[in-house]
């Protein structure tokens, strides 16, 4: 059966923001291991109320959480960083341009996972839904890999810290 569980771990707070948004990215590979999942388990077992509600959870997830993530990254890291290392200007063009790909390729799965869960498309095309997970986990993992450790050893403790305060403000905490 479909997984869907919740993610129950704690996740750290927009006090630890680099930390929080590595947590975001295991949220990432979370949805995209339940979207990979899902053409195949329609193929098995239909349409049904689990699908509908996994395809909710999916939804809610890239379109509130994942542009979230990516406004923090690009409002709060990316200026920061070519403050202080402009030669980091081709990556961070990279990853920007990554964000609005990323955005562009989930606007057409979103459209059609929505009319399947509406009844008015017959089938989910997983071509397009397994390419979009595989681009999204190769982000995160050029993000971990560069950019969270580099906005480390960059962006100062408090100025991580009004970071935070300013993206928990984004989405109306704190």
């Amino acid at each position: 059966m479909l997984k869907l569980d919740s993610l129950s771990a704690a996740a750290p707070s927009f006090d630890a923001p680099l930390e929080m948004l590595h947590a975001c990215h295991d949220k990432v590979r979370h949805f995209c291991q339940q979207l990979d999942a899902l053409p195949a388990y329609i193929a098995a077992n239909g349409n049904s109320p689990a699908v509908g509600n996994t395809i909710t959870g999916i939804v809610r997830y890239f379109e509130v959480a994942g542009p979230a993530h990516h406004q923090d990254e690009e409002d709060e890291l990316f200026p920061l960083i070519m403050a202080r290392q402009p030669e980091a200007a081709p990556k961070i063009e990279q990853l920007l341009g990554e964000h609005g790909y990323l955005h562009a390729r989930w606007n057409a799965i979103r459209d059609d996972l929505n009319a399947y869960a509406a009844g008015t498309l017959g089938t989910l095309n997983a071509g397009e839904i397994h390419e979009f997970t595989r681009l999204y986990r190769e982000h995160a993992a050029r993000e971990e890999a560069w950019l969270f450790p580099t906005a480390g050893a960059l962006i100062s403790e408090q100025e991580l810290r009004t970071a935070g305060q300013r993206m928990a403000a984004r989405r109306g905490g704190k």
